[in-house]
């Protein structure tokens, strides 16, 4: 297999290119952190396979590998630290070949890259680490949560979804519980980290 792995975090990215250069199976293994150079290293490289990072500074993985996908007939594998249904869904969706947690054991990285490789198959998680408290927030809450990341006052909100601050509140609060957290903003980070709501980047 000659593996290019797309991923802004260097320190990850060096540490699997010591580790995987060791297994026969990997012919080659190249990393890149700058996104912005996927097309011309896939050109003059000609990997067989790429592994993505979804979360890449101003580049949102899955887009770009959606591009990597209609441009190309490279086997794409989304390698993500945030295994989400929502990710996942969205890797089947535009034709990936696998959603693989960044926290897998090297070995079995290996095993699910050969069955993709040599024997077409497409690997994806059926659960997810955060999959229960991403299905515990509400829909009304996940509306609480996307208005609250733009920066709009409480009151604003409440406004906004036609509901008394008291209810707004209320909101905040259940959230903080489900998420464990202990303020709004803090809740906010933390539904972004886990993928319950997108910032798209542009």
């Amino acid at each position: 297999m000659k593996i290019l792995l797309v991923d802004d975090h260097k320190l990850i990215g060096k540490s699997l290119e010591m580790t995987l250069k060791n297994y026969a199976d990997v012919k080659d293994f190249r990393y890149i952190s700058d996104p912005i150079t996927v097309f011309e290293m896939i050109e003059t490289y000609r990997p067989s396979i790429i592994l993505m990072d979804i979360h890449m500074g101003m580049f949102n993985g899955l887009e770009l590998g959606e591009e990597v996908l209609r441009k190309t007939k490279t086997k794409l594998v989304f390698l993500s630290g945030f295994d989400l249904a929502e990710y996942r869904d969205k890797a089947i969706g535009i034709g990936a070949n696998g959603f693989l947690d960044k926290h897998i054991a090297v070995d079995s990285l290996i095993e699910n890259l050969k069955k993709i490789s040599y024997e077409d198959k497409k690997i994806f998680p059926q659960t997810s680490r955060h999959d229960l408290k991403h299905n515990l927030i509400t829909p009304r809450e996940k509306e609480v949560l996307r208005i609250l990341s733009q920066g709009v006052k409480q009151s604003a909100i409440a406004s906004k979804m036609n509901i008394t601050e008291r209810t707004l509140r209320n909101y905040v609060y259940s959230i903080n519980e489900k998420l464990g957290t202990n303020s709004a903003i803090a809740s906010v980070v933390k539904a972004i980290e886990l993928g319950i709501i997108n910032v798209r980047l542009q």
